[in-house]
C-alpha cells in the first residue's frame, strides 16, 4: 500500500512543522543529536550526504553547514519549495539540492553516498522494507546509514499501547500489530497515515539482509513530547528528552532511538 497522497499533502507538513520546528529547545536537541551521528559516522571532507525524508530541510542544512553535500529527497514538491527557500536563506545552495520521489521507489542513477540519513520518515511508510533496501543500496562501501525510528518496547511505548487498549472505544487509530512493529492507522477525509513504533531488532535484520551491519544504537528521545501541550510541559518533555542523550541513557529504555549501520 501506497500513501503518496498522504504525505504529498502540504497540511501534513504545516502539522508537523508547527510541532518539531521553531522551538529553541528543539533545536538544541537536534543539534546534539545531529553531533553524536557525526561522532559515529566520521564523514570524510566534502561527503555526499543523502537526507531521506529531508522535509523542510532543518537536517540537510545540518548536514551542508558541517561541510557535506547534500540531496534532499521527498514525496512532496510544496515541502520541496519550502526547503529550497530555507537553503538559499541559509547561504548553503551550493552544498544542497533536493529531488521529488517516493523512497520505496527511489531511483538514484547510480549515485552513491557517504552517508545516508532517514529520521522519523520509514515509520509512515507500510512498506518500509522496499524504501529501506532502496537506501542501502544508495551507500557506498564503507558508508554509514543513520535510521531514527521510535522503539515499540520501551516503557514509554508501551505505556501508551496499554492506555490505548483501555480506551480503544474512543481513540480514532487502528492497531496493527506486524513484523516491523505496532501500527497506527488513521483516516481522515479519505486519506488514511500511519504511525509506526518499531521493532528495532527487526530493522536491524532488515539492514543485515540488505549489506549493512548495524554498529551503533543509541537513545533520542526518552517519551513523546508530542502527546504534551505546546508551553511548559512540551519544554519539559523536551529538556527531559535532552538529558536522556547527553547522559547516553540506554536506547532500550528510551522512545526514540537512532540506529546506525556500515555497508559492508
Amino acid at each position: 500500500m501506497r500513501l503518496n497522497r498522504t504525505y504529498a499533502s502540504s497540511q501534513i507538513h504545516d502539522r508537523w512543522e508547527a510541532m518539531y520546528r521553531s522551538n529553541p529547545l528543539l533545536d538544541a536537541l537536534n543539534d546534539v543529536v545531529m553531533d553524536r551521528i557525526l561522532r559515529y559516522t566520521k564523514p570524510p571532507a566534502g561527503a555526499k550526504v543523502l537526507d531521506a525524508g529531508c522535509g523542510i530541510g532543518d537536517h540537510t542544512a545540518r548536514f551542508a553547514r558541517a561541510g557535506y553535500n547534500c540531496l534532499g529527497i521527498d514525496i512532496s514538491p510544496a515541502i520541496l519549495e519550502k526547503a529550497n527557500d530555507k537553503i538559499r536563506s541559509l547561504g548553503l545552495s551550493s552544498r544542497v539540492r533536493f529531488a521529488c520521489q517516493a523512497l520505496e521507489d527511489l531511483s538514484l542513477n547510480g549515485e552513491l553516498f557517504d552517508v545516508v540519513h532517514c529520521r522519523g520518515v520509514l515509520m509512515h511508510i507500510p512498506d518500509w522494507k522496499a524504501a529501506l533496501k532502496h537506501l542501502c543500496n544508495a551507500l557506498r562501501p564503507g558508508g554509514h546509514i543513520v535510521v531514527l525510528e521510535n522503539n515499540a518496547r520501551a516503557p514509554y511505548s508501551r505505556a501508551y499501547l496499554l492506555m490505548r487498549s483501555l480506551y480503544r472505544h474512543s481513540v480514532a487509530s487502528r492497531l496493527v500489530e506486524t513484523e516491523g512493529g505496532s501500527e497506527l492507522w488513521t483516516t481522515e477525509d479519505g486519506i488514511s497515515f500511519v504511525a509506526r513504533m518499531a521493532n528495532i531488532d527487526a530493522l536491524n535484520s532488515a539492514l543485515t539482509q540488505f549489506g549493512v551491519v548495524p554498529l551503533h544504537r543509541f537513545a533520542t528521545s526518552l517519551v513523546g513530547m508530542e502527546l504534551f501541550p505546546a508551553g511548559r510541559l512540551r519544554n519539559t518533555a523536551i529538556r527531559v528528552n535532552k538529558a536522556a542523550c547527553v547522559l547516553h541513557v540506554p536506547a532500550t529504555i528510551c522512545k526514540g532511538n537512532a540506529v546506525i549501520g556500515q555497508k559492508r
